[in-house]
């Protein structure tokens, strides 16, 4: 695999999928709708939603990255992000099998599991939270993720186009760690659940590139995070405070992660190399 195409790469996460597949030799072509500060390769302006756009980007291609999206639940309206997430997805997925591209990863999200804008509304049914976990998303946002996820699945199905979908955390920028630890939630100022766990952007560039290269079939939802919380406190304390109705399914020790890695590790070999207690630890050593 030589040439990918990567949607969205002028995003946060985007330029630095860019740059990680460009280290490594890769002939990439980026695509988003704002043109980067920073050309790392070459670029273009693509409308996702338009169909013959992106059959143009992607002809040639023996892989794509898919990340161009409405970011997060808040960035437009509801019906805004929900048409433009879906219709893009189903465009760049589509035509990808339909010129016989090898391989795709999509960028899902932790918002699948289901986000809601007051803090006490979801809680998963047990932790860590794998991917057998039910998703049951409140809004239009994780609504779209759980569509982009089955799109890869059905097209999978039909065409045998390998596909993964990164269930990919809350990305943390290389200078975002100033803000870490978070505060202790408390009853009056409670977390939303799915913001409790992150992931550094570097690995989660590197998830995109290790999705790329496996040797996966079919379609593959997978969780990408760090392997603690945001939070300087007993994991299982909190959740013995804030939702005793969720089944602690193993020991979290310290302040381990509440979303399982092991699949990426088997199926991709993700191993998270960043985290905020790291980092704080060789400031102080």
């Amino acid at each position: 695999m030589k040439r990918v195409v990567v949607t969205g790469g002028a995003g946060r996460l985007g330029r630095k999928v860019v740059e990680d597949l460009v280290s490594r030799d890769y002939d990439v072509l980026s695509v988003d709708q704002v043109r980067p500060e920073k050309m790392h390769c070459r670029f273009l302006t693509v409308d996702l939603t338009d169909p013959g756009a992106v059959r143009d980007v992607l002809h040639g291609a023996d892989g794509v990255v898919h990340l161009g999206a409405i970011p997060g639940p808040l960035a437009q309206p509801p019906s805004v992000t929900f048409e433009n997430n879906v219709q893009s997805t189903w465009n760049v997925v589509e035509t990808a099998a339909a010129l016989g591209v090898q391989r795709l990863v999509s960028a899902s999200s932790v918002f699948a599991l289901g986000w809601h804008e007051s803090a006490d509304v979801y809680w998963p049914k047990y932790v860590p939270v794998d991917e057998d976990h039910p998703l049951t998303p409140y809004e239009a946002y994780g609504l779209s993720k759980v569509i982009g996820e089955d799109i890869c699945g059905a097209v999978s199905r039909r065409t045998g186009m390998a596909t993964v979908s990164l269930r990919i955390m809350n990305v943390i920028q290389e200078d975002g760690y100033f803000a870490f630890p978070w505060p202790h939630p408390t009853k009056e100022q409670g977390v939303r659940f799915v913001l409790w766990p992150y992931v550094d952007v570097r690995d989660a560039a590197a998830s995109c590139r290790q999705a790329l290269e496996a040797r996966t079939t079919g379609h593959e939802p997978l969780f990408i995070a760090a392997e603690d919380i945001r939070f300087d406190a007993s994991t299982e304390a909190l959740l013995r405070e804030f939702a005793p109705q969720t089944e602690i399914r193993k020991p979290l020790s310290g302040s381990a992660s509440v979303i399982s890695i092991d699949r990426a590790r088997d199926l991709i070999g993700y191993q998270p190399a960043y985290s905020w207690r790291a980092l704080r630890a060789s400031e102080h050593s």
